[in-house]
């Protein structure tokens, strides 16, 4: 996802299907590609009611996406606040780079100053996360399985390591109660995302690719449920704040699972890996490089949580809504496209004793695939015959002997 992104309509937003699904976009746009290539010679115009995509880059020497108009890689702020000032709609993900909430709080509040000069409200959508909840009491002791919902935030208490971020939360929340007509703000508190590349859950996606170990760890006991999106509906999410423009500025951006760190781990081992996990102390994933504290501060959020909100008033085709274990085959389709995953078909010729084996044994190592022997698959497939027959034969010589 763009860092800190803006969005700019050339006409009224209303021209765009409200909460129309990615899907149907994604047709139109074929079909628009295919008439342009006829049709039109040189840089292709805007359409009205149509959205266009600016922004900035987590990683500026990364190429621009193919959704993005334009790519900004500018080296001062004002340089930078020109250009949110052309935008209609500004988003800022402050979920996966510490340093963009300094940057998202002042972006907001420089906007809001020259709110007095806007001609038409601008939007802006803080992308979050619900570790500002991660402390968060029960709402009741007894029952500690009743979720919480956006009309609890006022009540929630962030995880120690997310204060920044809570009180950016609340920065955009108030400057956009001074001049809602002209600069409205909203906080979007999202779940761990998932899916393409992926991002936190990247960590086991790979232990399980690779398949270097028997089983994959699960820090802690595997018990806390652990709140997530797939990024498509995310992004549905934010289209929607987009086109409806709610009262509510406070959202939650989950999916309807309820599912555990366990639940996950085993889900992805057994669809991509060895299909087995190993419960490990917590303090063991903090000897992992890959996993940085923020990560780690997600693994092991324990939160129920629901986006009533969503549900009821929003139009989302949900690619994901029952979460990533009821969604795993197309969740794991997704990363070996995205990562370049696909099958290396090679076929080896050659008389016996030129060195077919070794060579094999080497594009395995190299590529990090198995190298699978006719003969140790034929020996283990009778193994596990004689170990299905065996129980059998035992039952019917009890049976003989009564």
């Amino acid at each position: 996802m763009i860092s800190s992104a803006s969005a700019t309509a050339s006409s009224s937003s209303d021209m765009v299907a409200v909460g129309a699904s990615l899907e149907e976009i994604a047709e139109e746009e074929e079909e628009d590609d295919e008439a342009r290539s006829v049709v039109e010679v040189g840089p292709p115009k805007p359409k009205e009611g149509i959205y266009q995509i600016v922004g900035t880059l987590l990683q500026t020497e990364n190429t621009k996406p193919d959704f993005a108009m334009e790519v900004y890689r500018t080296t001062s702020r004002d340089e930078l606040l020109v250009h949110l000032l052309e935008c209609d709609i500004i988003i800022y993900n402050i979920t996966e780079d510490i340093k963009q909430i300094d940057e998202a709080t002042w972006a907001a509040t420089a906007l809001h100053a020259e709110s007095k000069h806007f001609e038409k409200q601008k939007l802006f959508i803080l992308l979050s996360t619900i570790m500002t909840w991660g402390r968060s009491k029960p709402l009741d002791p007894e029952d500690p399985e009743i979720p919480f919902t956006e009309e609890d935030y006022r009540r929630r208490k962030p995880h120690l390591n997310f204060m920044e971020h809570i009180n950016a939360e609340k920065t955009i929340i108030k400057l956009g109660k001074t001049s809602k007509n002209k600069f409205g703000t909203y906080v979007v508190a999202s779940g761990v995302q998932y899916g393409a590349e992926e991002r936190l859950l990247h960590y086991f996606f790979k232990l399980s690719w690779l398949g270097e170990t028997p089983l994959i760890p699960c820090f802690g006991d595997g018990r806390n449920v652990v709140p997530t999106i797939h990024i498509t509906d995310l992004a549905a999410v934010l289209q929607n704040i987009a086109d409806h423009r709610p009262r509510t500025n406070y959202l939650l951006a989950v999916d309807d699972s309820t599912q555990t760190l366990g639940e996950i781990v085993k889900c992805i081992s057994k669809n991509v890996g060895p299909g087995k996990i190993q419960k490990i102390p917590r303090e063991n994933a903090f000897l992992s490089k890959e996993l940085t504290q923020t990560y780690l501060d997600e693994l092991f959020v324990n939160l129920r949580m629901e986006a009533v909100f969503l549900k009821e008033n929003f139009n989302i085709k949900w690619v994901a809504q029952g979460g990533i274990v009821e969604n795993i085959e197309q969740v794991v389709n997704e990363y070996k496209q995205t990562r370049g995953l696909l099958p290396v078909k090679i076929c080896i010729l050659g008389p016996p004793g030129v060195g077919k084996t070794s060579i094999a044994e080497e594009l395995c190592k190299y590529y990090k695939v198995h190298h699978i022997k006719i003969k140790e698959v034929i020996t283990k497939a009778i193994e596990n015959l004689e170990k299905i027959v065996a129980p059998r034969e035992e039952t019917e010589s009890v049976d003989e002997a009564e």
